[in-house]
């Protein structure tokens, strides 16, 4: 504590907490209040507490009122290559497409990043040598669809509250668009083997909650991911 009292800034990086984990995310904020409580009594030069905290989770807890909200912009797969290139001066044991795969499966949130990079790792380091390099493959047999649906399922929740196999759906088409660019809707309906009336009712959620943009082209429609 008496270290904590000659900081300027403090930054506290909660985990990823899902619905289940209220309590959790509740008591952290709680020992947060805490803390800021201990210095707004004790000091008067106090210092800064940033909490960087998931934006889903930035409506249910009254301490939130008492922060000033700054909500950042996802980064770019290209910038967390770089990140990681800058800290370790190569992309050892990764191939440089491996960690482009696990920027994007991301989706811009850095800790969820680490998360990956480490869960991918954990596999690697059981094999014999000599050890070959990460690749795209080794990296999606890893970070499968329920890892990256139980990432989401906060955000996916609102869209589907009653249906955890449309959330599960969900992940799969704006992954399968990360990977494949813009599609024909009939032909994302049929590569995802969804029947239409399926394909259609996600499209009109996520579209409407502006993860994707849809364009008529003739009798059919253009899907791609939404760009900030």
């Amino acid at each position: 504590m008496k270290g904590l009292l000659k900081k300027r800034t403090i930054l506290i990086d909660t985990p990823d907490y899902s619905k289940t984990d209220r309590r959790l995310m509740a008591k952290d904020l709680e020992d947060i209040y805490w803390l800021w409580n201990s210095f707004s009594n004790t000091l008067d030069d106090k210092p800064n507490l940033v909490i960087a905290i998931q934006k889903e989770m930035f409506r249910i807890h009254f301490f939130f009122d008492k922060m000033v909200k700054v909500e950042l912009p996802p980064l770019e797969p290209k910038q967390m290559l770089e990140a990681y290139q800058r800290r370790f001066k190569t992309t050892h044991p990764f191939t440089e497409d491996a960690l482009l795969t696990i920027a994007r499966l991301s989706r811009g949130i850095f800790r969820r990043f680490l998360r990956y990079i480490t869960l991918t790792l954990d596999p690697w380091t059981t094999q014999p040598e000599p050890q070959t390099p990460i690749d795209p493959e080794n990296v999606k047999k890893t970070i499968n669809y329920q890892i990256l649906a139980e990432d989401m399922e906060l955000e996916l929740l609102e869209l589907f509250p009653k249906h955890s196999d449309l959330r599960l759906q969900a992940v799969q088409l704006l992954n399968h668009l990360s990977e494949s660019g813009p599609q024909r809707q009939t032909q994302l309906a049929e590569e995802l083997n969804l029947a239409a009336y399926t394909m259609s009712r996600l499209l009109s959620k996520l579209e409407s909650h502006q993860y994707i943009t849809r364009e008529r082209e003739g009798t059919d429609k253009i899907v791609s991911l939404k760009r900030d």
